[in-house]
């Protein structure tokens, strides 16, 4: 009978541990869902948006290496190099082998040429000192006509940002590099002329001239393209030119 009785005491106490280790075990997995649970709907939580498609687009005005050269602000010429212009960031890139490149000192460089090989001339950038604005300064204006009066392009790469964030948003889900480019007439005194691609723009541009311009446009082709304007300014640089300001 006494073994009896011991029997059921030991069997009591294992039926009562092993509720005590289930208990346990379903009370872990409670607390451990809700640990989990309070990471998500908490502080903790870290929502990731994966609609971003990162950057399009080159910095660099031609993405090619190009052959090309170098003048520097002391008039010094450097020999013929391998070239790329980031026209972002308005630095020259030079190559020095085949696994190097190197950022060039700006500031020491006034003018550069790159020989692109779908043009027919190289193309020749310049730096002007005295410009009237000093952010004009630090720009590097393509010469398409040099003479008293200077056809000049002005090409940069602005970063339009992604938008894809809110219900009025583009839904443009990626950073772009864009071409900006303007068109100047720089007169012999150093003015910058900001130029549309059109005659009435040009008139405007050099008030002085206005009459013979618009009578020698009579004889031409309406001025509409870069290429229209190139082929105008060599009858423009015949004409006196104007008195400084």
């Amino acid at each position: 009978m006494r073994r009896f009785q011991l029997f059921i005491v030991i069997a009591s106490a294992l039926v009562s541990l092993q509720a005590t280790a289930q208990s346990t075990v379903i009370n872990s997995g409670n607390a451990a869902q809700e640990n989990i649970k309070n990471l998500v709907e908490g502080s903790a939580f870290v929502r990731f948006d994966n609609r971003y498609e990162g950057v399009r687009g080159t910095p660099y005005l031609i993405p090619s290496w190009l052959p090309g050269s170098v003048q520097l602000a002391s008039k010094v010429p450097l020999p013929e190099l391998k070239l790329k212009y980031d026209a972002n960031q308005r630095l020259l890139l030079l190559l020095r082998n085949a696994k190097d490149s190197i950022y060039l000192d700006m500031n020491r460089i006034e003018s550069f040429v790159l020989n692109d090989p779908t043009k027919t001339q190289p193309r020749a950038f310049k730096r002007f000192y005295d410009a009237p604005d000093p952010a004009m300064r630090r720009e590097y204006f393509e010469v398409l006509v040099p003479g008293n009066y200077s056809l000049l392009k002005l090409q940069r790469k602005t970063l339009q940002k992604a938008s894809f964030a809110g219900a009025y948003s583009a839904d443009r889900r990626y950073d772009e590099l864009v071409d900006q480019t303007d068109y100047f007439v720089r007169t012999a005194d150093g003015r910058l002329q900001p130029l549309k691609l059109n005659a009435k723009a040009l008139t405007a541009a050099l008030p002085e001239h206005s009459a013979q311009i618009q009578a020698e446009l009579k004889k031409r082709p309406a001025l509409r393209t870069e290429a229209d304007f190139v082929a105008f300014m060599p009858w423009l640089n015949t004409l006196p030119a104007l008195p400084a300001k």
